[in-house]
């Protein structure tokens, strides 16, 4: 009986496409990730407004709706009637990393976010998905001497399933930038093997090259077709904007190397040629120094933080959302391609089908994300004059 119950199981996993829901989705890095991989994402969950009204305008057309929750303190089946499903196939996250991370106070636990690591803990019980991703920073290892990362490695392994876990670059996976994320996986009856998902991309001086495999992407490749934010081109390219600059700010920028840093300012200058440095998203009123652009004096531009994230330019931020808003979504946004080769590993192994064409939607059906006149633009940026994104008024 327990066979025939068995084979049964294996049919209707096969003959299904999963839904899956994105937990601290932010503007939903994971979920485009996982739609571009094929899977339908049914909605996804942050306390950020801005957020949720970046996730809305990227993911609704292709049938996935962002709601504004405080994840800290709703429950599982109120997420499942909001989405009006009844269950659900994989569970995906990114709870917030600062408490962890080694650029943060590093206070674990003693930080509020750092207890919603364990609420998606809480949410695994709640809502029993087939399958999981959790992501963090690398630091969620040894934070605490390890004694959080066992205590959560211990909690999701009692609930029933069986757990990988690895420090993962984006670079491997098709992103132009030097970014290392902590990825747990778990599956409720199948044990995972050959985790993690093999690169697409490797180091330049790699043997792996010499066999036909494709180099990390460096910056030029994702950054040398856009026009400068200068020209009168990037007026049309959405959160292609300039950033304002003192003459002395663009006195040092400008003698500044490619691939250097100014050891007085902690300006960090991109080289063509190279992964970008790992963006930051920042908080509060803190707002971390952006990369150098490598042959204009300026920082990047969002657009350009963006694809240095690995999002196309199909993911937009309305006029509507402040600059400083979009900077700091694009720095804690889970990379999409990442995501893409975990959705895709995952479905492999629960044997679920995936179609990235059906998932792909149409951007164009969308209204404009231009909500202010060029005008407006300039009047706004004129109101604060920053230097590098210190921002300190001048």
């Amino acid at each position: 009986m327990r066979a025939a119950n068995d084979q049964a199981n294996d049919a209707e996993r096969m003959s299904k496409y999963p839904s899956a829901i994105d937990l601290f989705c932010g503007c939903g890095g994971m979920s485009t990730g996982l739609l571009n991989a094929g899977i339908p994402v049914k909605g996804g969950f942050d306390i950020d407004a801005r957020a949720i009204e970046a996730y809305n305008y990227n993911h609704n057309y292709r049938g996935a709706k962002g709601f504004r929750v405080d994840l800290a303190k709703s429950k599982g089946a109120e997420l499942l009637e909001l989405l009006n499903i009844d269950s659900l196939d994989l569970l995906v996250g990114g709870a917030p990393c600062q408490a962890f991370s080694v650029v943060g106070a590093r206070k674990g636990l003693d930080d509020p976010r750092g207890k919603l690591v364990f609420d998606f803990v809480r949410y695994v019980s709640e809502l029993q998905p087939k399958a999981f991703i959790l992501e963090n920073v690398p630091n969620l290892k040894t934070i605490s001497k390890g004694v959080i990362f066992d205590c959560l490695i211990q909690e999701l392994s009692s609930l029933g399933y069986h757990l990988k876990y690895s420090v993962l670059s984006s670079a491997d996976y098709g992103v132009p930038q030097n970014r290392k994320r902590m990825f747990i996986v778990g599956a409720h009856d199948r044990k995972i093997d050959n985790f993690p998902p093999k690169p697409t991309h490797y180091p330049p001086d790699s043997l792996y090259i010499w066999a036909g495999e494709r180099a990390y992407r460096t910056c030029r490749e994702a950054l040398d077709d856009l026009p400068d934010v200068e020209s009168p081109e990037a007026e049309f390219i959405p959160n292609h904007e300039p950033t304002i600059h003192t003459e002395a700010v663009l006195k040092s920028l400008a003698a500044l190397e490619p691939g250097k840093r100014d050891r007085k300012h902690f300006y960090d200058r991109l080289h063509p040629d190279r992964l970008s440095y790992t963006l930051r998203a920042g908080s509060g009123n803190f707002t971390p120094l952006r990369p150098i652009h490598y042959q204009y004096h300026r920082v990047i531009s969002v657009r350009e933080s963006a694809r240095l994230q690995g999002f196309t330019d199909d993911f937009i931020w309305t006029d509507s959302i402040p600059r400083l808003q979009q900077y700091r979504q694009v720095g804690n946004a889970v990379c999409p391609s990442i995501a893409a080769a975990l959705g895709a590993f995952i479905c492999e192994l629960m044997e679920w089908k995936r179609d990235p064409i059906d998932c792909k939607g149409d951007p164009g059906s969308r209204p404009s994300p231009f909500t202010k006149t060029k005008a407006e633009k300039i009047a706004e940026r004129m109101k604060r004059i920053r230097g590098a994104s210190l921002g300190t008024p001048l």
